[in-house]
Protein backbone atom coordinates (compact mmCIF):
# COMPACT_ATOMS: atom_id res chain seq x y z
CA UNK A 1 0.00 0.00 0.00
CA UNK A 2 1.51 3.30 -1.07
CA UNK A 3 2.06 6.32 1.20
CA UNK A 4 0.90 9.77 0.03
CA UNK A 5 3.43 12.49 0.68
CA UNK A 6 3.28 16.25 0.07
CA UNK A 7 6.29 17.67 -1.62
CA UNK A 8 7.97 20.83 -0.35
CA UNK A 9 6.15 23.08 -2.81
CA UNK A 10 2.72 21.79 -1.79
CA UNK A 11 3.54 22.22 1.90
CA UNK A 12 4.63 25.81 1.28
CA UNK A 13 1.39 26.60 -0.56
CA UNK A 14 -0.74 25.13 2.25
CA UNK A 15 1.17 27.09 4.88
CA UNK A 16 0.84 30.21 2.75
CA UNK A 17 -2.92 29.80 2.49
CA UNK A 18 -3.18 29.25 6.25
CA UNK A 19 -1.05 32.34 6.93
CA UNK A 20 -3.11 34.52 4.57
CA UNK A 21 -6.36 33.21 6.07
CA UNK A 22 -5.06 33.92 9.58
CA UNK A 23 -4.13 37.48 8.61
CA UNK A 24 -7.58 38.04 7.02
CA UNK A 25 -9.39 36.66 10.07
CA UNK A 26 -7.26 38.74 12.44
CA UNK A 27 -7.85 41.88 10.37
CA UNK A 28 -11.62 41.31 10.27
CA UNK A 29 -11.64 40.70 14.04
CA UNK A 30 -9.75 43.94 14.73
CA UNK A 31 -12.01 45.94 12.41
CA UNK A 32 -15.11 44.40 13.96
CA UNK A 33 -13.91 45.04 17.52
CA UNK A 34 -12.90 48.62 16.74
CA UNK A 35 -15.82 49.47 14.48
CA UNK A 36 -18.82 47.95 16.26
CA UNK A 37 -18.90 50.51 19.12
CA UNK A 38 -18.87 53.31 16.54
CA UNK A 39 -21.59 51.59 14.52
CA UNK A 40 -23.71 51.09 17.63
CA UNK A 41 -23.14 54.69 18.64
CA UNK A 42 -24.36 55.89 15.24
CA UNK A 43 -27.36 53.57 15.52
CA UNK A 44 -28.19 55.06 18.96
CA UNK A 45 -27.93 58.58 17.54
CA UNK A 46 -30.19 57.67 14.61
CA UNK A 47 -32.78 56.09 16.96
CA UNK A 48 -32.73 59.14 19.24
CA UNK A 49 -33.15 61.56 16.32
CA UNK A 50 -36.06 59.43 15.08
CA UNK A 51 -37.68 59.71 18.52
CA UNK A 52 -37.14 63.49 18.48
CA UNK A 53 -39.17 63.63 15.27
CA UNK A 54 -41.84 61.49 16.95
CA UNK A 55 -42.01 63.97 19.84
CA UNK A 56 -42.39 66.90 17.45
CA UNK A 57 -45.45 65.08 16.08
CA UNK A 58 -46.76 64.46 19.61
CA UNK A 59 -46.23 68.11 20.49
CA UNK A 60 -48.25 69.25 17.46
CA UNK A 61 -51.04 66.81 18.29
CA UNK A 62 -51.04 67.86 21.95
CA UNK A 63 -51.40 71.54 21.05
CA UNK A 64 -54.10 70.93 18.43
CA UNK A 65 -56.18 69.07 21.01
CA UNK A 66 -55.36 71.31 23.99
CA UNK A 67 -56.38 74.49 22.14
CA UNK A 68 -59.50 72.72 20.82
CA UNK A 69 -58.54 73.11 17.16
CA UNK A 70 -59.55 69.47 17.05
CA UNK A 71 -61.12 68.04 20.24
CA UNK A 72 -59.77 64.53 19.61
CA UNK A 73 -56.91 63.12 17.59
CA UNK A 74 -55.24 59.72 17.27
CA UNK A 75 -51.62 59.13 16.34
CA UNK A 76 -49.63 55.90 16.03
CA UNK A 77 -46.29 56.01 17.85
CA UNK A 78 -43.36 53.60 17.91
CA UNK A 79 -41.02 53.67 20.90
CA UNK A 80 -37.68 52.85 19.27
CA UNK A 81 -34.99 51.52 21.62
CA UNK A 82 -36.89 52.30 24.78
CA UNK A 83 -40.34 53.02 26.18
CA UNK A 84 -42.92 55.83 26.27
CA UNK A 85 -45.15 56.71 29.22
CA UNK A 86 -47.64 59.35 30.36
CA UNK A 87 -46.62 60.67 33.80
CA UNK A 88 -49.64 62.50 35.33
CA UNK A 89 -47.74 63.91 38.35
CA UNK A 90 -44.69 65.20 36.49
CA UNK A 91 -44.41 68.74 37.91
CA UNK A 92 -46.08 71.72 39.57
CA UNK A 93 -46.62 75.24 38.23
CA UNK A 94 -46.98 77.76 41.06
CA UNK A 95 -48.08 81.38 40.62
CA UNK A 96 -48.40 84.20 43.15
CA UNK A 97 -50.18 87.43 42.22
CA UNK A 98 -49.90 90.83 43.88
CA UNK A 99 -52.86 93.11 43.10
CA UNK A 100 -52.36 95.76 45.77
CA UNK A 101 -48.87 96.98 44.91
CA UNK A 102 -47.89 96.80 48.60
CA UNK A 103 -45.58 93.79 48.28
CA UNK A 104 -48.30 91.46 49.52
CA UNK A 105 -49.36 88.57 47.33
CA UNK A 106 -53.15 88.31 47.36
CA UNK A 107 -53.61 85.21 45.22
CA UNK A 108 -51.64 81.99 45.11
CA UNK A 109 -52.16 79.10 42.68
CA UNK A 110 -50.56 75.69 42.41
CA UNK A 111 -51.21 73.44 39.41
CA UNK A 112 -49.87 69.86 39.29
CA UNK A 113 -49.58 68.69 35.70
CA UNK A 114 -48.49 65.72 33.60
CA UNK A 115 -46.07 65.01 30.77
CA UNK A 116 -45.13 62.37 28.20
CA UNK A 117 -41.63 60.91 28.44
CA UNK A 118 -39.45 58.67 26.31
CA UNK A 119 -36.79 56.71 28.21
CA UNK A 120 -34.11 55.16 26.01
CA UNK A 121 -32.25 51.99 26.94
CA UNK A 122 -29.06 54.07 27.39
CA UNK A 123 -30.59 56.52 29.90
CA UNK A 124 -31.14 59.34 27.41
CA UNK A 125 -34.68 60.59 27.15
CA UNK A 126 -37.17 63.09 25.77
CA UNK A 127 -39.85 64.95 27.72
CA UNK A 128 -43.01 66.59 26.35
CA UNK A 129 -43.80 68.94 29.22
CA UNK A 130 -46.51 71.62 28.79
CA UNK A 131 -45.82 71.87 25.06
CA UNK A 132 -42.08 71.98 25.75
CA UNK A 133 -39.70 69.33 24.38
CA UNK A 134 -36.62 68.66 26.50
CA UNK A 135 -33.65 66.36 25.98
CA UNK A 136 -32.66 64.66 29.23
CA UNK A 137 -29.46 62.75 29.97
CA UNK A 138 -29.21 60.49 32.99
CA UNK A 139 -26.29 59.66 35.24
CA UNK A 140 -25.83 56.37 33.39
CA UNK A 141 -24.70 58.28 30.32
CA UNK A 142 -22.55 61.00 31.88
CA UNK A 143 -21.46 59.76 35.34
CA UNK A 144 -18.32 61.88 35.58
CA UNK A 145 -19.76 65.13 36.92
CA UNK A 146 -22.94 67.10 37.38
CA UNK A 147 -21.61 69.75 34.99
CA UNK A 148 -21.56 67.36 32.05
CA UNK A 149 -25.21 66.52 32.71
CA UNK A 150 -26.17 70.17 32.95
CA UNK A 151 -24.53 70.98 29.61
CA UNK A 152 -26.41 68.25 27.78
CA UNK A 153 -29.92 68.71 29.17
CA UNK A 154 -31.55 71.19 26.82
CA UNK A 155 -34.84 72.62 25.62
CA UNK A 156 -35.75 71.94 21.99
CA UNK A 157 -39.10 73.78 22.06
CA UNK A 158 -39.94 76.66 24.40
CA UNK A 159 -43.18 77.00 26.43
CA UNK A 160 -46.33 78.88 25.50
CA UNK A 161 -45.54 81.41 28.20
CA UNK A 162 -44.73 84.84 26.84
CA UNK A 163 -44.90 88.58 27.32
CA UNK A 164 -45.83 91.37 24.93
CA UNK A 165 -45.25 94.71 26.59
CA UNK A 166 -47.25 94.57 29.82
CA UNK A 167 -49.41 91.61 28.69
CA UNK A 168 -48.42 88.24 30.12
CA UNK A 169 -49.90 84.95 28.89
CA UNK A 170 -49.35 81.71 30.81
CA UNK A 171 -50.54 78.50 29.20
CA UNK A 172 -50.46 75.17 31.05
CA UNK A 173 -51.21 71.92 29.23
CA UNK A 174 -52.05 69.29 31.82
CA UNK A 175 -51.70 65.75 30.46
CA UNK A 176 -53.49 62.88 32.16
CA UNK A 177 -53.62 59.19 31.36
CA UNK A 178 -52.39 55.73 32.26
CA UNK A 179 -50.24 54.74 29.28
CA UNK A 180 -46.87 53.01 29.23
CA UNK A 181 -45.49 50.88 26.39
CA UNK A 182 -42.60 49.67 24.27
CA UNK A 183 -42.96 48.94 20.58
CA UNK A 184 -45.88 50.45 18.68
CA UNK A 185 -49.15 51.87 20.01
CA UNK A 186 -51.98 54.16 18.92
CA UNK A 187 -52.41 57.09 21.30
CA UNK A 188 -55.69 59.01 21.46
CA UNK A 189 -55.61 62.62 22.69
CA UNK A 190 -58.86 64.12 24.05
CA UNK A 191 -59.60 67.68 25.13
CA UNK A 192 -61.38 67.26 28.47
CA UNK A 193 -61.66 70.82 29.74
CA UNK A 194 -60.21 74.31 29.32
CA UNK A 195 -60.24 76.67 32.29
CA UNK A 196 -59.51 80.39 32.23
CA UNK A 197 -58.11 80.92 35.71
CA UNK A 198 -57.14 84.55 35.67
CA UNK A 199 -57.49 87.52 33.36
CA UNK A 200 -56.90 90.85 35.07
CA UNK A 201 -54.39 93.58 35.91
CA UNK A 202 -51.84 93.01 38.67
CA UNK A 203 -48.97 94.88 40.28
CA UNK A 204 -46.51 91.99 40.39
CA UNK A 205 -46.37 88.28 39.63
CA UNK A 206 -44.11 85.45 40.75
CA UNK A 207 -43.81 82.13 38.93
CA UNK A 208 -42.15 78.86 39.88
CA UNK A 209 -41.96 75.51 38.09
CA UNK A 210 -40.93 72.47 40.10
CA UNK A 211 -40.17 69.19 38.32
CA UNK A 212 -40.84 66.48 40.89
CA UNK A 213 -40.58 63.09 39.18
CA UNK A 214 -37.65 63.23 36.74
CA UNK A 215 -35.43 61.46 39.27
CA UNK A 216 -37.56 58.30 38.94
CA UNK A 217 -36.10 57.90 35.45
CA UNK A 218 -32.47 58.65 36.29
CA UNK A 219 -32.64 62.37 35.46
CA UNK A 220 -32.05 65.37 37.70
CA UNK A 221 -35.14 67.26 38.96
CA UNK A 222 -33.19 70.39 39.85
CA UNK A 223 -31.35 70.70 36.54
CA UNK A 224 -34.51 70.28 34.46
CA UNK A 225 -36.31 72.78 36.72
CA UNK A 226 -33.42 75.20 36.14
CA UNK A 227 -33.88 74.90 32.38
CA UNK A 228 -37.57 75.68 32.82
CA UNK A 229 -36.97 78.71 35.04
CA UNK A 230 -34.30 80.13 32.75
CA UNK A 231 -36.65 79.84 29.73
CA UNK A 232 -39.49 81.56 31.62
CA UNK A 233 -37.18 84.27 32.89
CA UNK A 234 -36.13 84.98 29.31
CA UNK A 235 -39.70 84.85 27.92
CA UNK A 236 -41.21 87.12 30.57
CA UNK A 237 -38.27 89.47 31.11
CA UNK A 238 -38.27 88.56 34.78
CA UNK A 239 -35.55 88.18 37.36
CA UNK A 240 -34.15 85.38 39.50
CA UNK A 241 -31.94 86.92 42.17
CA UNK A 242 -29.73 83.86 42.46
CA UNK A 243 -30.27 80.28 41.40
CA UNK A 244 -30.41 78.15 44.56
CA UNK A 245 -32.76 75.35 43.63
CA UNK A 246 -36.32 74.42 42.68
CA UNK A 247 -37.76 76.68 45.42
CA UNK A 248 -36.64 79.86 43.58
CA UNK A 249 -39.22 82.19 42.05
CA UNK A 250 -39.16 84.35 38.93
CA UNK A 251 -40.36 87.86 39.75
CA UNK A 252 -41.96 90.00 37.03
CA UNK A 253 -42.51 93.70 37.66
CA UNK A 254 -44.23 96.22 35.36
CA UNK A 255 -42.68 99.59 34.44
CA UNK A 256 -43.05 102.14 37.20
CA UNK A 257 -46.61 103.41 37.56
CA UNK A 258 -48.12 100.71 35.32
CA UNK A 259 -49.76 97.30 35.75
CA UNK A 260 -49.33 93.87 34.21
CA UNK A 261 -52.25 92.30 32.37
CA UNK A 262 -52.09 88.60 33.24
CA UNK A 263 -53.95 85.74 31.54
CA UNK A 264 -53.65 82.19 32.89
CA UNK A 265 -55.31 79.28 31.08
CA UNK A 266 -55.26 75.56 31.94
CA UNK A 267 -55.81 73.06 29.10
CA UNK A 268 -56.61 69.54 30.25
CA UNK A 269 -55.79 66.71 27.83
CA UNK A 270 -56.33 63.00 28.44
CA UNK A 271 -54.17 60.44 26.62
CA UNK A 272 -55.37 56.86 26.21
CA UNK A 273 -54.31 53.92 24.12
Amino acid sequence: MGVFRLNGKAVSEVLGYILVLSVVVATITVIYAAGMPAIRSQEDIAVFRSMENTFYVLQNVERLVAYNITPEKAVTVRAEGGSIAVIPDWGILSICINKSGKYKFNKSYSYPYGAIIYLGNNGKGLILDNGVILEAYGNAVFPASANSIRVNNRLLIYPRIFREGNDIYISLINLKGDVSFSGQKMLIFNNTKTTLIYNTSVSQIRIRVSITNASKFGWNNTQITELWLNSIEYALNGTIKKWKGPSDWIVINPPKGKSLNVTIAIYNVTVSG
